[in-house]
């Protein structure tokens, strides 16, 4: 790791190999916990998708830095989850005489059905 040098705007005072705090703890008290439980919940969703799915998803988090001018540091943070799709199963149609998609092979000769069937027994009663 690099030798970290930080200078207090305010004082100008110079630290030097300053002491880098953990960002687990930082992520701790993002939206007072509530960005820690989101991610951990939007994660385990993601593993799930993963593995019902068979295909990658992804999480991030998303953190803006801002200064307000008053010595304090603004974070706003995000959470983004992409879960995986199911695969859609495809259908196959056939070109009709009439240009529209069908599912009945036009070149195939239709097969009586049951109400064709019974069209007919009532037709001859």
């Amino acid at each position: 790791m690099t030798d970290r040098r930080y200078t207090d705007p305010r004082t100008g005072e110079v630290i030097d190999d300053v002491e880098i705090r953990p960002f687990d703890q930082v992520i701790r008290e993002l939206g007072e916990g509530s960005t820690l439980s989101e991610l951990s919940e939007a994660f385990w969703d993601v593993i799930q998708r993963v593995q019902e799915t068979a295909k990658a998803g992804s999480l991030t988090l998303h953190l803006a830095v801002a200064f307000d001018g008053q010595g304090r540091l603004v974070v706003k943070d995000e959470v983004k989850v992409k879960l995986p799709e199911f695969s859609r199963p495809e259908t196959r149609f056939f070109i009709d005489r009439n240009g529209n998609a069908s599912r009945r092979d036009p070149n195939q000769p239709a097969l009586p059905n049951l109400e064709d069937r019974r069209s007919k027994k009532e037709a001859n009663q």
